[in-house]
């Protein structure tokens, strides 16, 4: 399995708001089970979560519960299987290459947009030449 790492320490504060100095940091590992979260914190014990948003509350009850402690900081890692791992990344990829393609398509866009009034066409024309609303071609002339 490949690991993701989230890396956020989780930081405790006094009464009066001032970050507190944790004595130990915790390690959280977090899988994906058949309906729960599996959270894993070497040393302290395994629980679970049923969302990924009650994560840091169990863990934290865990870890206060098994050694006493309450001033101590988390770090989490979630590891997914190696399939999931590489769709992931394949996402992250094509939202970039999306990303990369919207701009130049923008781009474009008000080249062709100012193109076209430099050749004498009226803002509606223009729209209805580009599928767009005349004020939406207003926008890429002007912009």
């Amino acid at each position: 399995m490949r690991r993701r790492f989230i890396k956020k320490d989780y930081l405790g504060t006094t009464a009066d708001g001032k970050p507190t100095v944790h004595k130990e940091s915790y390690p959280v590992t977090i899988e994906a089970g058949e309906k729960y979260w599996i959270l894993t914190i070497p040393g302290v014990g395994v629980t679970q979560a049923r969302k990924l948003s009650e994560v840091d509350d169990m863990a934290r009850d865990l870890i206060e519960i098994m050694t006493g402690d309450q001033n101590f900081a988390m770090t989490k890692e979630v590891k997914f299987p190696e399939e999931v791992e590489a769709h992931l990344e394949a996402m992250k990829r094509y939202r970039e290459q999306s990303k990369k393609a919207n701009t130049l398509a923008a781009q474009e866009s008000r080249k062709a947009a100012k193109g076209l009034r430099q050749v004498g066409l009226t803002l509606r024309q223009i729209g209805q030449a580009m599928g767009i609303s005349y004020q939406r071609a207003s926008q890429l002339v002007n912009g």
